[in-house]
């Protein structure tokens, strides 16, 4: 096994490890393993999508900012509620994301059918991001985003209309995750996937289809 297929094997301890843990998206998984079963695909540092609220000078900055709620499968108006009467020192910040997931390929041919695959469900904010030892990095984006600036008070009402709007939001995201996931699971074949199993010691490893790896 040559040196990428050992950063894949890597990975996908990774996976299994923060999946135990409780640390992966409580939704991602089924996607993950269909990549890691395409045989020239990993991934790493993905997301299946989240609402946060962020506080923050401005919702794009890092520094001095922070994050004060996050939910990968939704927001409630207590959520909303209890967040903002906590308090901020800048602004408050709604953010709603769409899928992320970024793609390491081994060869240049399956980066691009990795991005065609995605970009006909939807991940049309998609590219190349860089070459390096873990191969072809492929980051994968859909165009769903909401940003909205929070004020300080919110009567029922308002609170349900925008968590509602919030939760639709994040719902349009998951439908592209969902679809994410049945194309690349379509698209496996003889010549371009593996097996994931178990080994003797119950470490989780591939079984590769083919005879040989070049």
């Amino acid at each position: 096994m040559n040196n990428w297929f050992t950063y894949k094997q890597r990975a996908w301890e990774r996976v299994i490890r923060d999946k135990e843990i409780g640390y992966l998206d409580p939704d991602i998984f089924d996607t993950l393993e269909v990549f890691f079963k395409r045989r020239d695909t990993f991934t790493q540092s993905s997301c299946s999508g989240r609402i946060t609220i962020i506080d923050a000078e401005m919702p794009w900055e890092r520094k001095n900012s922070s994050v004060v709620f996050k939910n990968h499968l939704g927001i409630t108006v207590t959520d909303l509620l209890k967040t903002i009467n906590k308090g901020k020192v800048w602004n408050l910040w709604l953010v709603v994301q769409g899928p992320i997931f970024h793609v390491y390929t081994r060869t240049n041919e399956e980066a691009w059918d990795i991005l065609k695959l995605a970009r006909s469900v939807g991940f049309k904010h998609s590219g190349v991001l860089t070459v390096n030892e873990k191969g072809v990095l492929v980051e994968l984006r859909t165009g769903v985003k909401m940003v909205h600036l929070l004020k300080d008070n919110y009567d029922e009402k308002e609170a349900n209309e925008l968590v509602v709007i919030a939760n639709k939001v994040l719902q349009k995201g998951k439908e592209k995750l969902r679809k994410l996931k049945e194309v690349v699971e379509n698209s496996l074949n003889s010549n371009n996937s593996m097996e994931l199993r178990k080994n003797s010691e119950g470490n989780s490893e591939f079984q590769y289809n083919i005879n040989k790896l070049s």
